[in-house]
């Protein structure tokens, strides 16, 4: 712990940081180096195709990506993202199925209005730092100069808020990527100055440079009337998500062990950071070593729970999925997966802090309930 704070305070600051595309095999090499760095030797995810002789992260898609990179002024590499542009036929079957690609290219059946953007990652000790924010608009000028209509990608439901904020869109149910946990589908609009305004995102500001259209917005809002399932967290009240969550769990919500001793107010605000997570029945949800950064309560269905000795158990509504990481990285001891179809919240851990921050007094309970249920 003494060396990683040492290192931290000794890191180069991230104004000397600048962000590159990568044209050369030299460069791109080094990329799919820095993710191996930070996917199986930090993370210590498992990830299929991965070269562990030379150590590199590499897939199918990244022979036609284009890659761009933050480094610092001594060369290193601090942070990667990729982008794939194509058309619906273009991508794997896989893709074209969990993100509805087809039907999104009936927008424009000519041109190439599909991007991917993936591979997002930082370095442990840039994380917090604007290199993040960077390179996400890095990514952002990419789609305007090749004129996206619709940029999809994926995270972990810990990560939806940071995206939200973005201006993404959760649109689809989540799904298991092999390597990578529970991932949720989100999409980014390019051309929605309006919803850009709506969210305050900092998008908005690039947004004006460029040329604006509400085409594909009203297409999306028309074609997929399904997405108004998943609302954007900040348009819903915190009167609404308690009242929807008490309806579905069918009890007071400080009966739940963990939130025993909140007071409504507090509940309130716990559940306005929290993000609704469905998972489609016969779906993994957590598997035994995942990292954990989040709380994860059942709200509705019923989960198939495995522990590590094989013995199995059935979790319900308002039920506690896993380990709870709202005060620091844990991992999850557990396998849990859909009985049936499930809803669940998930309340990340940068958010809590955030809250903790304005209410420290729900912090405290939730740790001394954390203690108890440990016991």
């Amino acid at each position: 712990m003494e060396n990683r704070q040492l290192q931290s305070e000794n890191a180069p600051v991230w104004e000397n940081v600048k962000i590159y595309d990568a044209y050369t095999q030299a460069e791109k090499k080094a990329i799919y180096r820095f993710r191996y760095q930070v996917h199986v030797k930090e993370m210590s995810r498992s990830i299929p195709g991965t070269d562990h002789i030379r150590q590199q992260v590499i897939d199918e898609l990244d022979p036609w990506s284009d890659l761009a990179y933050a480094a610092l002024d001594n060369g290193q590499i601090i942070g990667a993202v990729r982008a794939t542009v194509g058309m619906a036929k273009d991508f794997p079957d896989e893709l074209i199925r969990i993100f509805k690609l087809n039907r999104f290219q009936e927008f424009d059946d000519n041109n190439s209005i599909i991007c991917f953007g993936t591979k997002m990652m930082v370095d442990p000790l840039y994380r917090g730092t604007p290199v993040f924010f960077k390179l996400m608009v890095k990514s952002y000028e990419y789609l305007r100069e090749h004129n996206i209509d619709f940029n999809f990608g994926g995270c972990n439901p810990y990560l939806l808020p940071m995206y939200e904020q973005l201006g993404y869109r959760r649109f689809t149910s989540g799904f298991q990527d092999p390597g990578y946990g529970f991932v949720v589908p989100i999409l980014l609009l390019p051309k929605d100055i309006e919803h850009f305004a709506a969210i305050r995102s900092p998008y908005l500001r690039i947004a004006k440079k460029y040329s604006n259209s509400t085409a594909a917005r009203e297409w999306y809002l028309a074609n997929f009337p399904e997405a108004a399932r998943y609302p954007v967290n900040l348009f819903v009240s915190e009167q609404e998500r308690l009242n929807s969550v008490r309806q579905l769990i069918g009890q007071p919500l400080n009966n739940i062990s963990l939130l025993a001793n909140l007071n409504e107010a507090e509940i309130k605000g716990l559940l306005q950071i929290a993000m609704p997570v469905d998972c489609k029945q016969g779906s993994g949800f957590i598997h035994l070593g995942d990292v954990c950064n989040e709380l994860n309560l059942l709200i509705a269905g019923k989960m198939q729970i495995t522990d590590q000795t094989g013995a199995a158990l059935l979790a319900n509504a308002g039920d506690v999925l896993g380990s709870v990481g709202l005060f620091e990285q844990a991992h999850h001891q557990i396998d849990a997966k859909a009985a049936t179809e499930c809803e669940i919240l998930t309340v990340s851990r940068f958010s809590f802090e955030k809250l903790q921050r304005s209410c420290p007094e729900i912090g405290e309970k939730l740790r001394i309930n954390q203690h108890k249920e440990a016991k």
